[in-house]
């Protein structure tokens, strides 16, 4: 665990926590399920290479890839295809990220509110959370049908949690694992955690407050129903 500041104690009223690479590491599954859409539907082998590079990297859409090899491609089609194929790998495997629900009920315990925030639609959310068992924790998940165009980094998905939960955002303690999840919730003017992934194990993170291998590696305490970084 590293941190940038230092070593003081940080109470918070609220936790928001963005969801794939924060809740659970997904970044695998998502390339097996548009590897076998890209495949099946317009037999194109869409690599991993290509999903690092281009999607992970420079936050391409698979679909603007297929545009650039001269591909047509029908989006409904293609996403309903994904979304088949990720559902069948995710219940076999996905997982939650390692020690995450010790600390969510350790905050459920102390009525402390959490809240997903994400860019992710709303349905890909529920169906990945629920999946997981994670439903019973949280107030409430902002998504990318909340967010329209002010998706991360711009502060906005973090400063509408904050309000839609009543608490004003620097009492806020946010989740991220990618650099503009972690300018969004800087922006927000929240303290930030960075969790570690798959995706994310050779990035600075370098904005972030804290960088945390997984939930089992932060320091806290929980006290007069604030949780309070060690």
């Amino acid at each position: 665990m590293s941190k940038k500041q230092n070593k003081t104690d940080k109470a918070f009223k609220a936790v928001l926590l963005d969801a794939d690479g924060t809740l659970y590491d997904s970044t695998m599954l998502h390339f097996e399920a548009y590897r076998k859409a890209c495949f099946e539907l317009y037999t194109f082998d869409f690599t991993e290479e290509i999903y690092f590079t281009e999607c992970v990297r420079k936050y391409k859409k698979p679909p603007q890839i297929l545009q650039e090899q001269g591909i047509e491609y029908n989006a409904e089609e293609f996403y309903l295809k994904k979304r088949e194929y990720y559902f069948e790998i995710a219940k076999k495997k996905l997982r939650p990220m390692y020690g995450l629900k010790i600390f969510l009920r350790n905050l459920q315990k102390s009525h402390i509110p959490c809240a997903v925030v994400s860019g992710a639609s709303l349905n890909s959310l529920i169906d990945s959370i629920n999946l997981l068992g994670l439903d019973g924790f949280f107030h409430f998940i902002i998504s990318h049908e909340d967010i329209g165009a002010k998706q991360k980094p711009d502060p906005y998905p973090f400063l509408i949690a904050s309000k839609k939960l009543g608490i004003f955002h620097r009492h806020c303690l946010a989740f991220e694992d990618t650099e503009s999840g972690i300018r969004s919730a800087k922006g927000a003017g929240m303290y930030c955690i960075a969790v570690r992934n798959s995706a994310n194990s050779r990035d600075e993170l370098g904005e972030a407050d804290l960088v945390v291998e997984d939930y089992s590696k932060l320091k806290y305490r929980i006290l007069d129903n604030q949780i309070v970084l060690l």
